[in-house]
């Protein structure tokens, strides 16, 4: 098959032909349909993760199951899916506590660049590639465990559910099952990309009262009035902060949604976020970065600081919750889609979302 393959830092991905190996008990092998260009993709590529090299990257794809491997009864032959980045065992701690997404089994597959067994199923077997969170979905094919794929209906495009394998509801459940928003909140979402589009479209569908997209591109503005947001703050300003104070009747936002990885935003959310409020941070960090935030305040504020990942919540049943939205009309995806590009254009998309583009770019193999 053709893959996209990472073979040094900050340096173009080759699209090379690669072998890929025939799915092992309780994995799938997908003919990969649609994958976005994610900015997980981009850190990755950029060597913020210090992931192992070399890897396929791509982990927010869509496809058809081609062939399953012994034990796998999930999916079949011909099944529409949506796949996973955070499959998860089902039996370890985390699982029985109710946090799927924090699976021990997935972390350390996640970890080793393998699948569960630590192997991979991609490249020769003497030089094996890496997998990139059991996904690799910049190829045309992909093999991941059963519990990484999820049935979707047959009347929702590829290009769609392949944004609801990541950014769609990474931004939901954060605003959902994380920040818990309710009816009349008041809300604030730092960053608008690809998650924060979806935490200010959860934030309207809960019936937040005021919600204030807050980024330093101020082209950002009627994309995130377009998808619910109330206000949009420059937090270039000198008074962003008091900006927010003021529109959240003085106090600052009931729950406040860090989507863009960077310390001083993840500051900023805590600052903006009121008394006994909840900051949830979703933006991965580069590795050793830290954020301050003054210690001697801490307690008496009584905030709340969350770490969220993959929407903290439960990626089956949200997956389908999401797309029952879609199908219903309540949740417009298809205005999240920019360009349609093939596997060989994925360089280009790379730096198109560096610059700050506004839409998904998806690779399309359909």
């Amino acid at each position: 098959m053709k893959a996209a393959v990472l073979r040094a830092f900050d340096r173009p991905l080759a699209i090379e032909d690669i072998a890929i190996a025939d799915p092992r008990d309780r994995e799938v092998l997908v003919r990969i349909m649609a994958t976005g260009v994610c900015a997980s993709d981009l850190s990755t590529i950029r060597g913020k993760t210090a992931s192992e090299l070399p890897l396929v990257p791509g982990h927010e794809a869509s496809g058809i199951v081609e062939r399953v491997g012994a034990g796998v009864s999930r999916v079949k032959r011909g099944d529409r899916v949506v796949l996973s980045w955070a499959p998860n065992c089902g039996h370890c701690f985390y699982c029985q506590e109710s946090h799927p997404t924090l699976c021990d089994t997935y972390g350390g597959a996640a970890m080793s660049g393998g699948l569960w067994d630590r192997t991979s199923r991609l490249g020769p077997a003497e030089a094996p590639l890496k997998h990139y969170s059991c996904v690799s979905s910049f190829a045309e094919l992909a093999v991941v465990p059963e519990t990484g794929c999820i049935p979707i209906p047959d009347d929702v495009p590829f290009a769609v559910a392949a944004l609801v394998g990541c950014a769609v509801t990474t931004g939901f459940g954060a605003v959902t099952n994380d920040a818990t928003v309710r009816p009349g909140d008041r809300v604030a979402v730092v960053g608008v990309g690809g998650v924060g589009i979806n935490a200010i479209a959860a934030a309207r569908l809960a019936g937040a009262e005021v919600i204030c997209a807050i980024d330093v591109n101020p082209a950002k503005r009627e994309v995130a009035l377009v998808h619910g947001a109330t206000h949009f703050v420059n937090a270039a300003d000198a008074d962003c902060r008091e900006q927010v104070r003021q529109l959240s009747h003085g106090r600052g936002a009931d729950g406040t949604i860090e989507c863009t990885g960077r310390p001083a935003a993840m500051t900023l959310a805590y600052d903006i976020t009121r008394p006994a409020g909840t900051v949830v941070i979703v933006g991965i960090a580069p590795v050793g970065a830290q954020f301050a935030i003054p210690a001697i305040g801490l307690p008496g504020s009584k905030k709340h600081i969350v770490g969220s990942i993959y929407g903290g919540g439960v990626p089956e049943r949200d997956i389908g919750r999401i797309l029952s939205l879609y199908r219903q009309g309540r949740l417009d995806l298809d205005r999240q889609i920019g360009r349609r590009i093939t596997l060989a254009e994925v360089n280009e998309a790379l730096r198109e979302l560096e610059a700050g583009v506004l839409a998904r770019t998806i690779i399309a193999f359909d």
